[in-house]
């Protein structure tokens, strides 16, 4: 084998990329400033906390602590992501705010112990994390408890190179480093390190509108919400020493999704909290004094974490999340393409069934005679109960897994129930028949929808409002059909 050879995932963690982002619709614009993104969420766990968590471990093992033992780790749930990567024990202490994708991937890793706690909890209160930490350790007989604002770990090594990439990649030079703040941990070290190379380098701190870390303490306790994850706190670290960020930024939670939706448009594929630090970037170039400036913002966490939320157009718009810009772009997209147009308007041609009863065989014959790829079925008084794909019938035939004569019923994708005890099994135990969600379409209803609808489906199948008969079927290439006959290529 040749190539390069990786012994461990801890290998693979740092040398992560740096790219210019002044291309991304959006951020170049009336700027003179060059800005660069720092791809930290490029990291084998997705996050810059990869290189927090090789660094605790490499403490770990130097401590004789048994890789077995458990590790309480309170956090957003990167560092947890990245420790479990590491093949650690973890029970983990999550904020509420936590996305639900997160939750899962830590859960698929393996750790079943995630204790929910309140986003706002101040320090020495027995909601806060730490206290909560403090207390699972002392009934865990060997555990050990894992907290970046703690001073239990140093982790200056794994910024200093973090540090000395940064400077590489810039070629020394630098005039400003962006970065979302949460433990303080990063811009204390980055600062320290950074700065002695670059004494006039600009140190800018990002946390979310309500955040209390920087210049804000004062604000009120009880309006500390924000939907941004991994940044700010409703009290500044213990971890952030003063004098490490010469100027903070905040940044709503609209301005950060909405720049964190148009960077993974243009590529990259990072979080609402990068999306908060490319938005604070312009804020600083188009208040700085020197015109020309070279800034570099550290992108730390990805969107893949954020499927309900970030990338959920529905979830955006509830929210009140999209900036004009994007939400006129996704308004045109779901509205203005279709015009008001309903499934009516596509002029489908009328839909052949077969029932549940009939041969499998038969419903083969019937597709090919005209050219179907899918088949509706019906059951008693003819109503939609589901369909038989051509391509499916065929190989089961082919397969002798089914036989010309046998019902549709055994074999077809059903709607809304489980299969019934009589229906055949296949080699496995399991019942051949498959249940398929039902979305109740009519001729009425708007083409918007059906776009919408196939985001998760092929095939659409038309009936009336009480699913009595099947009138029609819709696929994708009916919409682009029905787009295109109005001159229009957004689909």
């Amino acid at each position: 084998m040749s190539g390069l050879r990786i012994t461990t995932i801890a290998e693979t963690i740092g040398r992560t990329p740096m790219v210019s982002l002044s291309e991304v619709e959006g951020i170049g614009e009336r700027l003179s400033a060059d800005i660069y993104g720092k791809l930290e969420y490029m990291n084998p766990g997705a996050s810059i906390k990869d290189r927090v968590a090789k660094c605790i471990a490499q403490q770990l093992d130097a401590r004789g602590i048994d890789k077995d033992a458990m590790l309480v780790v309170a956090g957003a749930g990167n560092l947890a992501i990245s420790l479990a990567m590491l093949q650690r024990q973890l029970l983990c202490l999550i904020p509420e705010r936590t996305s639900a994708d997160r939750v899962r991937l830590l859960k698929a890793a393996g750790i079943v112990d995630i204790v929910r706690t309140l986003d706002g909890a101040l320090p020495d209160s027995p909601e806060h994390p730490a206290e909560i930490g403090k207390r699972v350790v002392s009934q865990h007989p060997g555990a050990v408890y894992v907290d970046e604002e703690s001073n239990d770990w140093d982790l200056t090594a794994c910024y200093e190179e973090l540090a000395d990439e940064l400077f590489e990649q810039t070629d020394g030079k630098l005039d400003a480093l962006v970065l979302g703040v949460d433990t303080g941990n990063a811009a204390t070290h980055l600062s320290r390190a950074l700065k002695k190379r670059l004494p006039k380098l600009q140190m800018i701190g990002v946390e979310p509108s309500n955040s209390a870390i920087g210049e804000h303490g004062d604000a009120n306790p009880l309006a500390r919400h924000w939907l941004c994850e991994d940044i700010g706190r409703p009290y500044a670290p213990r971890a952030l020493v003063p004098g490490s960020i010469d100027m903070w930024i905040q940044v709503s939670d609209r301005v950060a999704y909405s720049m964190a939706r148009r960077l993974v448009r243009g590529g990259i594929i990072s979080g609402p909290a990068a999306g908060a630090s490319v938005a604070a970037a312009r804020m600083y170039a188009m208040s700085a004094s020197q015109p020309a400036q070279r800034i570099a913002v550290i992108l730390g966490d990805t969107a893949r974490n954020y499927g309900e939320t970030l990338l959920s157009d529905d979830w955006m718009l509830a929210h009140d999340l999209l900036d004009a810009r994007m939400l006129d772009d996704i308004q045109r997209k779901r509205l203005g393409q279709f015009r008001g147009a309903s499934i009516e308007d596509l002029q489908l041609p009328a839909a052949l069934s077969v029932s549940e009863s009939e041969a499998i065989g038969t419903a083969v014959n019937l597709m090919a005679e005209h050219d179907f790829s899918q088949l509706p079925v019906t059951g008693a008084g003819r109503r939609l109960v589901g369909y038989l794909t051509l391509s499916a019938a065929q190989t089961l035939i082919e397969n002798h897994v089914a036989t010309p004569d046998q019902p549709v019923s055994k074999f077809m994708l059903r709607f809304d129930r489980r299969p019934s005890r009589g229906e055949a099994e296949n080699s496995t135990g399991r019942a051949t028949s498959v249940n398929k969600q039902y979305w109740l379409i009519t001729p009425e209803t708007p083409l918007s929808e059906l776009s919408r609808f196939f985001e998760t489906n092929s095939v659409a199948f038309v009936t009336d409002a009480s699913r009595k008969f099947c009138l029609g079927i819709a696929t994708k290439q009916d919409l682009i059909t029905f787009l295109a006959r109005r001159n229009s290529c957004r689909f």
